[in-house]
């Protein structure tokens, strides 16, 4: 890949500022809409700003940074635990990484990754930033994910994706020399800020500034691919239109490309914001009507409020004092009004997600609100998920070339219990390919799904699987993990030798031995039981089958080789299986009979005083 001057690359991003004019404008327009620019109904006018972008907007970013995000591994019937193994330790080095880099942002006082994902596909419609495995300087690797803000890229597709992008951003004279360690030219002064390019194409990563190279060029370790992850809200295309085209100018391919939440209300804001101007302007002047002061020569004025409780008014003969007749609002305002808020419900979300609920709801009717909802919701969660994707390709198909050491990543794996390993590119490179989901949390869902499994298990012969009622309805990452531990508490349970072991191993571990000495008298009164109903079974057998007699002498066919005779048959000790190996002790538990500390135990006529 040839490597760019900084004139070339500035070249190339005016070119793109120009195609994507309009674009911009529609991003500055829809952040002016979130953060609720003041509306002016005119000069000494009241004006009403509403709060309805902003509560949109934070409520759709709410839902999906609190999805759940599910990274897996499409596990084969047919594979092998250990192959199985490896898909887990691709799913964990996502999980791990992803983890990373949520504390590298918050460290630079930034959002978490998810939560920045989510505002740029609510409030621009638009995701973008940077995905790439970084060394430090002593050797170790850190997942370098940087979410860019689209108002400032630049980008050319090529037929198999990104040929080149750049993030363009204003940096001040001190910023520039405290990051890249170097002088900038004398004409620049600290309070104005100069443009910064972070150019990145299928090779290189450089940075640049309109007469001076921030950074060289050096190779950024992405396998033949923009390290960029670039994705839009919603399923339009982009659409050239023949009308207006121009090879110089915006086209409009990329102005209705990847909208905003506000895509269907833009319009309704303003109609919304004169309306209700309106009806604040007619209220505020019934608190203070205007008035007619009426003398001879009409010079009087009023030196008092006359609104203001108990004023008195001096007024001479003639003189008069009179309140105008209040303006009223047309009578199709209210209807307008109640037009314009069910559009903008329509377009939006409907007032009842915000607990404006008048009535109680049918099952029919959550149902329905639900769709309206999805229409909203998940083209914006589609957007992070393919988001979430493109980030977890670029970092696995880094790390898989070799270039890189192991890393020593952690995490929460499916059934909350956290991890902490070192995972090997070979592992990565011999797991299957991963697939994303992202899971927003909405009234109703959980009592869905867990009805939904349950009704999969029941009956003779289920109708699916533990592992995919746990993977495709409860959709839940790592199902393996998960069914080993149920296993595991189906095992402490069984038994009443493994529930009085790990009674007496918690005494233990909560500094309580005397209690842990009771329960450990009760599990050698098990096994002495046990031990001795299995020898009076074996006995019992002996005796009926010599009874009984046989072909040879009485004895049955298996009695006669005494190789499969038990020992204690034969004359022998008895199995030490089967037997009371003798007196033991908990881990950590004072030694039975023993001096100092076991005397308290004596007491309690647990031992002997003699141990």
């Amino acid at each position: 890949m040839v490597k760019r001057k900084p004139e070339d690359i500035i070249s190339l991003v005016d070119d793109f500022d120009t195609k994507a004019h309009h674009l911009r404008e529609r991003f500055e327009d829809d952040y002016e809409l979130y953060t609720l620019a003041p509306y002016d109904a005119g000069e000494d006018y009241q004006s009403y700003t509403s709060n309805a972008p902003q509560t949109l907007a934070d409520k759709v970013i709410s839902w999906v940074s609190s999805s759940n995000l599910v990274v897996r591994c499409k596990h084969k019937s047919s594979q092998h635990r250990h192959e199985r193994e490896n898909d887990t330790a691709k799913e964990r080095f996502i999980d791990g990484n992803l983890r990373a880099v949520d504390e590298r942002l918050l460290k630079l006082l930034l959002p978490t990754l998810r939560e920045q994902l989510a505002f740029f596909a609510v409030v621009r419609g638009w995701i973008c930033g940077r995905a790439m495995l970084v060394k430090r300087k002593d050797g170790s690797t850190y997942a370098d994910v940087m979410p860019f803000d689209p108002l400032h890229i630049s980008w050319a597709m090529g037929k198999d994706g990104l040929e080149w992008a750049c993030y363009k951003i204003k940096k001040t004279k001190q910023e520039i020399e405290a990051e890249y360690k170097v002088k900038v030219p004398g004409d620049y002064t600290d309070t104005d800020g100069c443009d910064v390019y972070d150019f990145y194409d299928k090779e290189h990563n450089q940075v640049v500034m309109a007469d001076k190279v921030l950074k060289k060029a050096t190779v950024h370790g992405s396998p033949d691919s923009v390290p960029w992850f670039l994705t839009v809200v919603g399923s339009a295309p982009p659409i050239q239109r023949d009308h207006g085209f121009s090879a110089t100018t915006d086209d409009e391919t990329l102005t209705h490309y990847g909208e905003s939440i506000f895509k269907a209300d833009r319009n309704l804001y303003d109609s919304n914001n004169m309306m209700m101007s309106i009806l604040l302007e007619l209220v505020s002047r019934s608190r203070k009507p205007p008035v007619i002061v009426k003398s001879r020569d009409g010079s009087k004025t009023l030196d008092e409020d006359p609104y203001k409780t108990g004023v008195e008014l001096s007024l001479a003969e003639g003189d008069d004092v009179k309140a105008l007749q209040l303006v009223e609002a047309s009578r199709d305002l209210g209807g307008l009004a109640g037009l314009v808020s069910g559009e903008m419900q329509r377009g939006g979300l409907p007032h009842s997600v915000f607990g404006d609920i008048q009535f109680q709801l049918s099952g029919y009717a959550i149902s329905t609100l639900r769709q309206g909802i999805d229409t909203v919701l998940q083209p914006r969660v589609h957007a992070v998920r393919n988001a979430y994707k493109q980030i977890g390709n670029l970092l696995v198909d880094q790390y898989i070339t070799g270039s890189y050491p192991s890393m020593s990543l952690s995490g929460k794996v499916g059934n909350r219990e956290y991890f902490d390993e070192e995972i090997t590119p070979e592992i990565v490179k011999e797991a299957c390919d991963m697939t994303y989901e992202l899971l927003p949390s909405l009234p109703q869902d959980d009592m869905t799904k867990y009805s939904m499994a349950q009704i999969a298990r029941e009956g003779e012969v289920p109708l699916l699987p533990d592992i995919n009622i746990r993977a495709d309805i409860l959709k839940l990452e790592d199902p393996d993990d998960i069914e080993d531990a149920i296993k595991e508490q189906m095992g402490e349970r069984m038994l009443p030798e493994a529930t009085l072991w790990l009674l007496m191993q918690a005494m233990v571990n909560r500094g309580r031995p005397d209690l842990a000495s009771m329960y450990f008298v009760k599990l050698q009164e098990l096994y002495q039981q046990k031990d001795a109903a299995a020898q009076q079974a074996q006995m019992q057998q002996m005796a009926t089958m010599a009874g009984a007699g046989g072909p040879t002498g009485g004895l049955p066919p298996m009695a006669r080789d005494p190789r499969v005779q038990p020992q204690a048959a034969m004359g022998g000790a008895p199995s030490p299986l089967l037997s009371n190996p003798g007196p033991q002790r908990p881990p950590g538990a004072p030694r039975p009979g023993a001096q100092g500390d076991d005397t308290r135990l004596a007491g309690l006529g647990l031992f002997g005083p003699g141990g």
